[in-house]
């Protein structure tokens, strides 16, 4: 655990004298001092740009708490994306935070100039005793302490001059300690985010990813139907012309003509089209399956059942459709958990159970196989669970050894930015 220059006042004086925090407390209240006197003529003739002025200090004070063992106070300003750096100075202006900085600003002008009047004191008064003691070496000396009041110091006395002046630095090191102690807690206190900015950092936030994972699904789409609607009915088309020229030369041969050659050539080339085409089909469904998007998430289920490869029992009681994020990221977790219960668990049967309420969608996937499945071994089901936690949802995985494996997600039916914030 960091020590504080708190926790170090409160230790044993001698420990306190004879560690490091009596000239780290010098060095931060002698920068304090100087940033007072810098500060001080700048403000005077920019007047105007003291939010600015503010921010910036602000900035250099949330990092100079940690001379004196107080973590680095965070950033309590709203990122601003790079899409509206033109608007950088409204968002500040608007900011709770930017005029604390501002408050934080003056009160480090106040505490320099302070701090500056606490170390010329200091100063003067270490070389006095430094004089009183160099004038008495070389015999009697008289020093005046107020009008009419002197007492003369003798070469036998220095040792008094030199205990005062310990006393005095030992006086001072406590005095300095404390004052860049109450300096450093009022900046942590006007600097620091409030609870309620932190919570707004946190809606936006989660705005913020949630739009991403919609317009995620957005782009999927729009891919699925460039595919489906381009090059889908480019190849099907292809293939049409394909079979009519087989026919073709099927009625040329007919009529005595060889043709035999050709018609391998364009059954062969046939055969590469249905090929392609079948691969185009597969990768248009790994983007995003049209039926998912035309029929909902039961139908597409359906279809994925119907290909799977393994007996798959299909429980879907959807009463109402779920957001396309939702149901993006349901349909890809069975499509996933369907996958690694074909490759992996030696399952022979899957059982599939979707069900919809007021506010969740509920997806189980279960297989007979051997179980013992590691999540973290893959990046499938872990992307998947990263996504489902970002739409505010859950993922959860039992797969005990031996089997069974249950996989479950709950999702919230609306992903929408408005229920997000709401919730």
């Amino acid at each position: 655990m960091n020590i504080t220059v708190w926790r170090a006042i409160g230790a044993k004086p001698w420990r306190f004298w004879f560690s490091r925090w009596p000239w780290l407390t010098l060095l931060y209240l002698f920068s304090s001092g100087m940033l007072g006197l810098v500060l001080l003529p700048v403000i005077a003739m920019t007047f105007v740009f003291i939010p600015l002025w503010g921010l910036a200090v602000g900035a250099l004070e949330r990092r100079r708490v940690k001379l004196l063992g107080f973590a680095r106070i965070e950033n309590a300003h709203v990122r601003v994306g790079a899409d509206e750096r033109h608007n950088w100075l409204n968002i500040r202006m608007t900011e709770a935070a930017t005029w604390r900085d501002v408050g934080g600003l003056f009160a480090t002008l106040l505490m320099g100039w302070l701090g500056l009047a606490l170390l010329v004191v200091e100063a003067v008064g270490l070389a006095a005793i430094v004089a009183i003691v160099a004038s008495a070496t070389h015999g009697p000396f008289r020093m005046n302490l107020s009008a009419g009041v002197s007492v003369e110091m003798m070469p036998s006395d220095i040792w008094k001059a030199c205990a005062a002046g310990l006393v005095a630095l030992a006086v001072a090191a406590y005095v300095n300690a404390i004052l860049v102690a109450g300096q450093a807690s009022l900046s942590r206190f006007l600097l620091s985010p409030r609870q309620a900015e932190l919570e707004r950092y946190i809606e936006r936030l989660t705005r913020s990813r949630v739009s991403l994972v919609e317009a995620f699904e957005q782009e999927r789409r729009r891919i699925e139907r460039d595919l489906h609607d381009g090059v889908q009915q480019e190849l099907v088309a292809l293939s049409v012309r394909l079979g009519l020229a087989e026919i073709d030369l099927e009625h040329a041969a007919q009529s005595g003509a060889n043709v035999k050659e050709a018609r391998q050539a364009v059954a062969v080339a046939h055969d590469h089209t249905e090929h392609a085409l079948r691969s185009l089909r597969a990768t248009v469904r790994g983007i995003h399956p049209a039926v998912l998007t035309d029929h909902g998430l039961a139908a597409a289920l359906q279809e994925l059942a119907g290909r799977a490869g393994l007996p798959i029992e299909l429980d879907a009681t959807l009463v109402q459709r779920a957001s396309a994020a939702s149901e993006g990221c349901a349909y890809f977790t069975v499509s996933e958990a369907i996958t690694n219960a074909v490759k992996h668990s030696s399952a022979t049967i899957i059982h599939i159970a979707a069900q919809t309420t007021a506010h969740e969608l509920i997806v189980t996937v279960t297989d007979n196989g051997h179980g013992g499945a590691d999540e973290t071994l893959g990046t499938g089901i872990r992307g998947l669970k990263e996504r489902a936690e970002t739409l505010g949802g859950a993922l959860n995985i039992d797969s005990p050894p031996g089997g069974p494996t249950m996989l479950r997600l709950r999702l919230p039916a609306a992903t929408t930015l408005t229920a997000i914030a709401a919730g």
